[in-house]
C-alpha cells in the first residue's frame, strides 16, 4: 500500500507524471488542467517526471503554460534518466544517463524475442514506431506511438498482456530494470536509474525530505513505472487520468493557500 495525502496537507514539493496523469498519451494539456497546473509553481517547487522526452514536453506541455510558469519547473525526462531546469530561456541538463550501442542492441533483440515467445502483439495493427530510445530509457510501445487513445485503452485493460511480456523481458535483461509503462508500453531503464533516483536527487537539491513531497501518477501499482517512487518515502496519489488529476491539483492549491 502506498502513502497518501488525505485529507490533503500542503506538500513542500509536487511532482506529476505526464501521460495518463496530466494529459492523455502524446496529447497536449487540456485547458482546464493547464490553467490549474500553472498556479502551482508560485506556491511550491513543481516538477514533471515523465517517460517523455524533453522535445515532447516542449511540444505538448510548455505551450499550454505561461512562459514564466514553464520556466519555473524542473523537468525529469526519460523516466528520470535525465533532468533539466531552465536558465536564460534554455533547458540545461542537470544530469543525463544514456545507453551504449551494445546495450540498445541487446534490449531491442530481447524484446523481439519476448514478443515471439508470448505472442501478445500477434495480429494487432501497428501505428508508427514500436521501439524508441529516449536517451535515458528505452520504450516498447505495442501498438506504435501513433495509436489512437481508444485502441490503446482497449488493447490490455486488465494488464495481463503487459505483465506477461514484462516478466519475459525482465528474465532476459537482468542487468536492467523493466517496468510496465503506459497503456501499451514496457519501459527499460539502467539499473536503479528511475523515478526514485530523480526524487532522491531533487530532495537533496532542495534540502527537503521526501516525506514532505507529493508524487501524482497513474502507474503506482506493482511493476508500474511509478511504483518505484514509493520506496523513497514520498507521499503519493494514484490517478485514473487527467480529470482526476485536475481534482488533485485543486486539492493541493486549496491546501497551500495562505
Amino acid at each position: 500500500m502506498y502513502a497518501t495525502l488525505y485529507p490533503m496537507n500542503c506538500p513542500r514539493v509536487a511532482l506529476f507524471d505526464l501521460d495518463n496523469t496530466l494529459a492523455e498519451p502524446y496529447q497536449p494539456l487540456g485547458e482546464a488542467i493547464a490553467a490549474a497546473f500553472a498556479r502551482l509553481p508560485a506556491l511550491l517547487p513543481t516538477a514533471i517526471m515523465s517517460a517523455a522526452s524533453l522535445e515532447r514536453i516542449q511540444k505538448n506541455v510548455l505551450p499550454g503554460l505561461p512562459k514564466e510558469t514553464g520556466e519555473k519547473l524542473t523537468l525529469f525526462t526519460a523516466n528520470a534518466g535525465q533532468s533539466f531546469i531552465c536558465k536564460d530561456g534554455h533547458w540545461e541538463p542537470q544530469y543525463r544517463f544514456e545507453f551504449s550501442d551494445a546495450q540498445l542492441a541487446k534490449i531491442e533483440s530481447s524484446i523481439k524475442e519476448a514478443l515471439a515467445e508470448t505472442g501478445v502483439t500477434d495480429g494487432v495493427k501497428i501505428y508508427g514506431d514500436q521501439f524508441i530510445d529516449y536517451k535515458g530509457y528505452f520504450a516498447f510501445t505495442a501498438l506504435g506511438v501513433g495509436a489512437p487513445v481508444e485502441e490503446r485503452r482497449a488493447w490490455d485493460p486488465d494488464f495481463s498482456k503487459r505483465a506477461k511480456l514484462r516478466e519475459v523481458i525482465a528474465q532476459k535483461l537482468p542487468e536492467f530494470d523493466v517496468y510496465i509503462g503506459g497503456s501499451t508500453s514496457i519501459d527499460v531503464t539502467l539499473k536503479d536509474v528511475n523515478k526514485s533516483y530523480g526524487i532522491k536527487w531533487l530532495s537533496e537539491r532542495l534540502s527537503i525530505p521526501t516525506s514532505e513531497m507529493l508524487y501524482v501518477g497513474d502507474a503506482l501499482y506493482k511493476n508500474g513505472n511509478d511504483f518505484v517512487v514509493i520506496q523513497t518515502g514520498i507521499q503519493t496519489r494514484q490517478t485514473s487520468g487527467p480529470e482526476e488529476t485536475l481534482s488533485i491539483i485543486e486539492e493541493v492549491l486549496a491546501a497551500c493557500r495562505v
